[in-house]
C-alpha cells in the first residue's frame, strides 16, 4: 500500500481517508489527504476514534455490488469504504445543536457510498449518530451500529419487535457471528428464547450472549427443530435456506435472510435477468412457508434510526458488545481487511 509520508498529519482544513483503488487493482489502499467540509445544518462533524471493516467491505473492494450500487452512486472507484463509526464530535449544523455539542462522544452509521467511515474525519447525518455511554470504550462501539441495524431489520422483517417477542421461540442460524452474537444479545433482552445454530466450539459463546438452546450445525440441526419455532433468521448460508423454513411452526411470524443472492443475482445476471431471477427463487421460497406463517424477507443494510435508537438503549444497559480481534492503524488498513477476509475471530477496527 502507497502513503504519502507527508500527509499523515493534517491541516485544519483536511482529512486523512483510506483509498480503495480498485478491484482491477487488486483491491490495494492508498492513504490520501483530502478537503474536510463544514456540516450542513442536518449533520455533524466527527474525528474518528475507529471505524469497522465488515464483511460487506472486503466483498465491494472485489467489485461485488457493483451494478446495484450504481444506483445510489456508490460503485464507481476509487472509493473510501466502511459504515461504522466512532468518536468525537467537532463541529455541528445548525438544527443537530440542541442534541449535539462539540466534545460529546458518538458512534454510528453512513449509507453505502463512495464517502465511507475509512477515514479521520466524517461528515454525517445527526439522524444516525447515538451518543457513547461514559462507560464504555468508545472505539469498542465502532463495531456495533452496522451489524445492529442490519440484524435489527431481519428481526422486523420476521415479524420480531421489542414489543412481541416475549416468549417467543426464535432459530437463530450463523449464531456465533456478529449478526447472530448482537441478535442472540438482544433477543435475550426482550424476553424471547432462542436456539442457536453454531459451530460446537462456538455453543458456549452462543450461550453466554444469551441462547436458551444452542445445537451443533455439523448434527443435522434442521431435522429436529421442524415446526417448533416462531421465527427463523438466516445470518448463515444461502444453502441452508430452505433447510430452515420447516422449522416454522404453522401460523408462525415468518422468517428473513441476510445472506440472500439478490446483489449476486444483478452482478451475474444483468438487470432482467438478475430481477427474474430474484422474482423466481423468492416464490419458491415463500411457497415453502408452513401455512399461516406471515413473513419472507431478504435483508440489505441501511441506517435506521429506529434501530439505532434501541441498540443505544441496550448499549446503555450494558446488553451489546462484540470481540474486538484487530485494531490497525489507517495505514495498515489492509491487515484489517485480511483479518475479515480470512475468516478470523474477532471484529476488526481501524483507527485513524
Amino acid at each position: 500500500m502507497k502513503m504519502d509520508r507527508s500527509a499523515q498529519t493534517t491541516s485544519v482544513s483536511t482529512r486523512l481517508v483510506a483509498v480503495c483503488l480498485s478491484p482491477e487493482a487488486g483491491g490495494g489502499f492508498e492513504v490520501r489527504e483530502v478537503p474536510r467540509r463544514s456540516p450542513a445544518a442536518d449533520e455533524i462533524e466527527i474525528a474518528v476514534a475507529a471505524a469497522s471493516v465488515n464483511p460487506i467491505d472486503v466483498r465491494r473492494a472485489a467489485g461485488y455490488g457493483r451494478r446495484l450500487l450504481s444506483l445510489v452512486g456508490a460503485s464507481r472507484f476509487p472509493v473510501t469504504l466502511g459504515n461504522d463509526f466512532a468518536g468525537t464530535v467537532v463541529a455541528t449544523g445548525n438544527s443537530c445543536r440542541r442534541a449535539f455539542a462539540v466534545g460529546d462522544r458518538v458512534y454510528g452509521v453512513k449509507p453505502v457510498s463512495r464517502d465511507g467511515s475509512h477515514a479521520s474525519h466524517l461528515v454525517v447525518k445527526g439522524a444516525y449518530a447515538r451518543k457513547a455511554p461514559p462507560n464504555r470504550n468508545v472505539q469498542d462501539l465502532a463495531a456495533l451500529p452496522y451489524s445492529f441495524a442490519t440484524m435489527w431489520l431481519a428481526a422486523k422483517a420476521a415479524g420480531l419487535t421489542r414489543e412481541n417477542a416475549k416468549g417467543k421461540k426464535v432459530l437463530l442460524h450463523g449464531a456465533a457471528g456478529g449478526l447472530g452474537t448482537l441478535a442472540l444479545q438482544t433477543l435475550a433482552a426482550w424476553g424471547a428464547k432462542a436456539t442457536a445454530i453454531a459451530k460446537a466450539t462456538e455453543l458456549p459463546a452462543c450461550y453466554a450472549a444469551g441462547a436458551t438452546e444452542a445445537i451443533d450445525r455439523n448434527q443435522n440441526p434442521f431435522s429436529t427443530a421442524r415446526g417448533a419455532f416462531d421465527a427463523t433468521l438466516n445470518f448463515a448460508t444461502w444453502d441452508d435456506e430452505l433447510k430452515l423454513l420447516p422449522c416454522l411452526r404453522q401460523g408462525a411470524l415468518g422468517h428473513a435472510t441476510t445472506v440472500h443472492p439478490l446483489i449476486q443475482n444483478f452482478d451475474e445476471l444483468g438487470w432482467v435477468g438478475g430481477a427474474v431471477q430474484t422474482i423466481k427463487q423468492k416464490k419458491r421460497m415463500r411457497a415453502m412457508l408452513p401455512k399461516g406463517s406471515r413473513h419472507y424477507a431478504w435483508v440489505l443494510f441501511k441506517p435506521e434510526a429506529e434501530a439505532l435508537s434501541e441498540m443505544a438503549r441496550l448499549v446503555q444497559q450494558g446488553r451489546l458488545s462484540l470481540p474486538i480481534g484487530i485494531q490497525a492503524p489507517l495505514h495498515d488498513i489492509q491487515a484489517a481487511f485480511d483479518h475479515v477476509r480470512r475468516h478470523r475471530p474477532g471484529r476488526a477496527l481501524v483507527i485513524p
